[in-house]
């Protein structure tokens, strides 16, 4: 998708279709007026017909202009009200464009208001580019035709270098986004811990990382228990991962971001019913964020050293599979009761948690497929954050918000902790069906030590099972914006 601008006047602009915002209870005037006196009142004929009013969302399409104008069709679409608008709307405006255009037009054009303000065309091309996301690898007819090449912003008052940095910046979150959307979609026969592994060395070899992959030798050696007893199932042998960026200059401060990689769960021998295990490939959602914030970091290049660690398997039942019952010793000593298998993700975190703690880091946020209790309680668009810092929780959270990915903090309970004491070792893995998105931060919680941490468990937002608005079915990438927002602060 190519980015150009145009200083031509907006009526003689050529393009298949010419995007045209429109203020909710707004008034014909300025460039909106003379496109429909251009075209003898037919946008504001149809907006009438169509009971159109410029909330943000909806939209109508003028299927011809018949040549009054440069452009073959006119898209007019809702702005919302002028007190609201900002660079998230333009970003759920080039999401919403790019869904109504295709398969009609190859090249666009957007009228002055799209790109007014800093940062305006930088939002809308991600949305444009975000949008514009499929996954049909496998599928066998896949030609990628009416797909949109062009975008053309009418404007003469923005400069090149600016289109340039802002549209470089979109394509950098984009991709990002993407990668991680690709990773959560990918068959698990395709993607298991030795092929995460090599994307991940693809991803540190492209933006200049250092990179640290542990078979499962080194696993063993090292002691990181909790990742091998939940790929003790499996065939697929397990992998743990570690990026590490480096700022320019020496920094002053360090950051973790750790993720999930369980790239198929079963729920081992406590196994998920036949419902249940569909869709199972999305359970590396965490690690799928850690790549995609690496990737953009290498980029961005901010001024503070990132870690990104994966701990990376599948949970199977195989004959030599972890059992209820079972006692683990993680990676940090501490002795965790296996209570039921199907909670695998906080045992491999406990090992890449701890892993990070001996890094010196000083801050640690993971990102987990964590729990279904999640997903009762916030539904399918909304993360929960937890953790032992209430500043690094609100920052995560005001980066959140800015980019438009909806976290929202429980209530880390001490009435809870209970539910996870164990009689025969330091800690249970999961506890009682009440309160379980908190109860397994509390877990989580007694592998970071000191160090201020965040847990996000994006266990319903990571992959949707139909379309939304704003996100495609599958997996959405969903953390990688808001990740990157909190360490760039762009």
């Amino acid at each position: 998708m190519d980015f150009v601008l145009s200083s031509l006047n907006v009526l003689k602009v050529k393009a298949d279709v010419l995007v045209v915002g429109f203020f909710k209870g707004q008034k014909y005037s300025g460039v909106v007026k003379s496109i429909n006196d251009s075209l003898g009142d037919a946008l504001k004929n149809i907006s009438e017909e169509e009971r159109f009013e410029g909330d943000v969302g909806k939209s109508i399409m003028l299927s011809s202009t018949f040549g009054k104008i440069g452009c073959k069709r006119v898209l007019i679409v809702g702005l919302g009200e002028k007190t609201d608008f900002s660079a998230l709307t333009l970003k759920k405006i080039g999401n919403l464009v790019i869904k109504k255009v295709k398969g009609l037009s190859s090249v666009i054009a957007f009228t002055p208001e799209f790109c007014n303000g800093p940062g305006h065309i930088s939002a809308l091309a991600e949305g444009l580019l975000l949008g514009s996301y499929g996954f049909d690898k496998y599928k066998t007819n896949n030609s990628g035709n009416n797909e949109v090449e062009k975008v053309i912003f009418a404007s003469n008052k923005v400069k090149e270098s600016t289109l340039k940095d802002e549209t470089e910046f979109a394509r950098v979150i984009s991709e990002s986004t993407n990668l991680a959307r690709d990773l959560v979609n990918e068959p698990p026969v395709y993607l298991t811990p030795s092929k995460l592994a090599e994307v991940a060395s693809e991803v540190a070899e492209e933006g200049n990382l250092k990179c640290e992959i542990f078979d499962y030798a080194e696993i063993e050696r090292r002691g990181l228990n909790g990742l091998m007893a939940v790929s003790s199932g499996s065939e697929e042998p397990p992998r743990f991962i570690h990026l590490t960026y480096e700022p320019p200059r020496k920094s002053k401060k360090s950051i973790a971001v750790v993720g999930k990689g369980i790239t198929f769960d079963s729920g081992g021998l406590c196994l998920k019913p036949a419902d249940s295990m569909r869709t199972m490939k999305m359970d590396m959602g965490g690690s799928a964020v850690v790549l995609g914030v690496m990737k953009a970091i290498a980029v961005l290049k901010p001024s503070i050293k990132v870690h990104g660690l994966i701990a990376s398997s599948e949970n199977m039942t195989g004959p030599k599979a972890y059992k209820p019952d079972d006692v683990i010793r993680a990676y940090n000593g501490k002795t965790i009761e296996v209570i039921n298998t199907d909670a695998e993700g906080r045992v491999v975190l406990s090992d890449a948690l701890s892993y990070a703690v001996e890094l010196k880091v000083d801050e640690i946020v993971d990102l987990a497929t964590l729990t279904g209790a999640c997903m009762v309680g916030l539904g399918s668009y909304t993360a929960g954050i937890m953790g032992n810092d209430q500043k690094l929780i609100d920052k995560i959270r005001n980066a959140s918000d800015s980019v438009g990915e909806k976290t929202w903090q429980l209530p880390m309970d001490d009435e809870l902790r209970v539910e996870i004491s164990s009689n025969v070792a330091d800690i249970k893995n999961a506890g009682s069906r009440m309160g379980g998105a908190i109860t397994a931060a509390m877990f989580l919680e007694n592998f970071v030590g000191d160090i201020p941490w965040a847990h996000i468990d994006i266990a319903g937002p990571a992959f949707l099972e139909k379309d939304s608005n704003w996100n495609p079915k599958g997996g959405t990438g969903f953390g990688v914006r808001t990740i990157i927002k909190y360490i760039t602060g762009k």
